[in-house]
């Protein structure tokens, strides 16, 4: 097992690079702001207002006939600067910051950016909003329900309800007002009557009482008015879509995004969410199925989530299921026909009383809109830690305590780099005495190997033409001299392949780890260190930029492999040959991955040639061998069963041989009574 298991992880790993190279690379983007797919309107530009005026009187004169009516007479479009409350706990809890722009038409949230960061590490203004990370933005867009353009916090009729509005809610101009002042605001209110008995109501506004800093209230009201016909009370279905939508963080292939989450009851580890890629047929749409009532649903990408979830038992039993929808951005293919720009965004279905008339009926929920911070997003809701730990995936419990370990080292050392190094060589530390032992008993294997080979070598020779003779007579060689493969070889390597892993996920995801410096050209270990961009089309790789750090990993795993003493058995040495692909495979697939790994991997190797070019010779291994009885003991936490495999093997190889013998005194019989 111990020779096959490089073999196994090297075709696996084989397999894996080849699946990735079959898919295309996600094109890369600064965020939907930039992208000729989204369209912020902008009140500053007089010939699109002027258009945007044309439209709206058009629509109000053409419904002016409906006296139930109550609707803005022009669209509206507003930015502000929204700011939480309260000082900040220290630089790296800040309170919550945005730039909100509000529309009118559908009454939604067209935009908002978060600030306190900025979008990517060549950013240096950090007050312009204009470098601030985008978490909702609208996209341009022909499918239906959006009226040209997606928009976050958009209510729209279900079956049940399409009875209660004259024309879709995203078409209809909301009247628009401000909460708070001009220097403060707070939020905006949008109402709507539609002339058919009922009118409605959102409220958003910055959550004063919030725990993290970086929640809004959302209250929804509906009213039963009378005005334009008699509406029945009771239950309505209706959809609600908190974001359209959040874009990509980076657009890399490691951690696929944006992602449409729904979350079940409280206290439950029921999770949803869709993250496989937009196929060219079917998959438009789908359910995320969960229990109801919805503990939460929104969307999330690496960085950042916009989470909605009920502020009270009655709100949230409203949240009676969820959905996710990909939309198409309104643009033509590309030149060399590549697919349009793909997006994805979560629908909560609403289940709404509509009281009777003359009284009004509200709902209160809360929305996370900001960082994935784990202890952000459980300030607010304890729930919000099944987003996180399912971006960590099968590794997240010791993802996790990476993670933990990492903070606190970074405090000791004030740069995430240096704390993983020093992470690095803590680990390797504590595993240095498994290591040693492993070492210890692999060198008395090859000792012993040694000096059965040349029997070895004549058992081949004697039965080269009787394969099957010439295994029985080399595992009774091996039994006689106790000549066994330790089998706490692979221990050390399978110890340090859970870290690998958890380290793989905490630097995929971590938000303390985006653009964390390191040092020199280094400025972002949550990314590719980029010494250089390619000014050319890489062949097949497509690479954008030249890598260093990939490329020093693979030159020490290499060395590292070299040093390493040379087995004595030709399979284990073909074995080790073919190990030795293994660092270029590795290189290849991690190109593109976050510094902050090769840094670790750079360290290991490092550390992996000093113990076997320095410590060994100050302190070299005792490769004596161990005389084994019956009545000695082995030691080690395998001396016991590698003893009872023996025993095992022994009285398997006596019955072997035990039936060979019947057979061959049945086949003298036989021949007897044939004379």
């Amino acid at each position: 097992m111990d020779k096959r298991l490089p073999l196994a992880m090297l075709l696996s790993l084989a397999v894996w690079f080849l699946y990735l190279k079959t898919l295309p690379p996600p094109a890369e983007t600064d965020g939907p702001a930039q992208d000729p797919s989204t369209a912020i309107v902008a009140p500053a530009d007089p010939g699109q207002a002027a258009g945007v005026a044309a439209e709206s009187k058009a629509v109000s004169e053409a419904l002016a006939s409906n006296e139930a009516r109550h609707v803005a007479a022009e669209r509206e479009v507003r930015t502000m600067i929204l700011r939480a409350p309260g000082e900040a706990v220290n630089a790296h809890d800040p309170r919550g910051l945005w730039q909100a722009t509000f529309d009118n038409k559908g009454g939604v949230l067209r935009e908002l950016r978060t600030g306190h960061y900025v979008s990517s590490v060549e950013e240096e203004d950090h007050e312009d909003p204009a470098n601030w990370p985008v978490l909702v933005s609208g996209v341009g867009t022909k499918e239906e329900g959006f009226a040209g353009e997606t928009g976050s916090l958009l209510l729209a009729a279900g079956v049940s309800s399409q009875d209660l509005v004259e024309r879709p809610l995203a078409e209809e101009l909301w009247e628009m007002e401000l909460l708070g002042t001009e220097e403060a605001p707070l939020g905006v209110v949008f109402r709507l009557a539609p002339g058919r008995g009922v009118s409605f109501e959102k409220r958003f506004e910055v959550a004063m009482d919030s725990t993290s800093g970086w929640e809004f209230k959302l209250t929804l009201t509906v009213s039963n008015t009378g005005e334009g016909g008699q509406v029945k009370s009771g239950p309505y279905q209706f959809r609600f879509t908190p974001a359209a939508c959040v874009p990509p963080s980076l657009g890399e292939r490691f951690y696929v995004e944006p992602r449409a989450v729904a979350a079940g009851p409280v206290n439950s580890d029921d999770l949803d969410q869709d993250t496989a890629q937009m196929k060219e047929k079917g998959d438009r749409l789908g359910a995320l199925d969960v229990q109801a009532p919805l503990a939460f649903v929104g969307t999330h990408n690496k960085y950042f989530a916009f989470l909605l979830r009920g502020a009270d038992e009655a709100s949230q039993n409203t949240l009676v299921g969820a959905s996710f929808r990909r939309i198409f951005a309104d643009e033509d293919l590309g030149e060399k026909g590549e697919r349009p720009t793909k997006w994805i965004l979560g629908d909560a279905q609403l289940e709404l009383m509509v009281p009777p008339v003359g009284e009004s009926r509200s709902w209160n929920y809360r929305v996370y809109a900001g960082p994935k911070e784990q202890h952000l997003l459980t300030a607010d809701d304890p729930d919000f830690l099944l987003v996180t730990e399912k971006d960590l995936n099968w590794f997240a419990g010791i993802g996790k305590l990476l993670l933990l370990v990492l903070s606190g080292l970074e405090k000791l050392t004030g740069n995430f780099g240096w704390a993983i190094i020093l992470m690095t060589l803590c680990i390797r530390g504590l595993l240095f005495p498994l290591n040693r032992r492993s070492q210890t008993a692999m060198a008395r294997y090859q000792k012993k190997m040694k000096r059965v080979q040349p029997k070895i070598d004549a058992i081949k020779k004697k039965y080269a033409d009787d394969r099957a003779e010439q295994n029985k007579q080399q595992q009774k060689l091996m039994q006689e001299e106790g000549v066994f493969p330790p089998l706490g070889g692979c221990l050390p390597m399978f110890v340090q392949m859970p870290i690998f892993f958890g380290l793989f996920s905490a630097l995929r995801t971590s938000f303390d780890l985006r653009q964390a410096p390191f040092m020199g050209y280094i400025q972002d270990l949550s990314r590719p260190d980029a010494l250089f961009p390619f000014t050319f089309d890489v062949p097949f790789f497509h690479w954008p930029t030249f890598n260093l750090l990939p490329i020093i990993m693979v030159v020490m795993w290499v060395a590292q492999q070299a040093t390493m003493p040379k087995p004595q058995d030709a399979q284990s040495a073909r074995m080790q040959r073919m190990m030795m692909f293994m660092p270029v495979m590795m290189g290849f697939f991690l190109y593109n991955y976050a510094a902050g790994l090769s840094l670790y991997m750079i360290t290991q190797s490092t550390m992996g040639i000093i113990e076997q070019k320095v410590i060994k010779k100050v302190w070299p291994i005792k490769d004596d061998e161990v005389e084994t009885t019956k009545k000695k003991k082995g030691c080690g936490p395998f001396a016991g069963a590698m003893e009872k495999m023996a025993e095992k093997q022994k009285a398997q190889m006596k019955l072997v041989e035990q039936q060979r013998a019947m057979q061959a005194k049945q086949r003298g019989q036989a021949k007897k009574k044939r004379k």
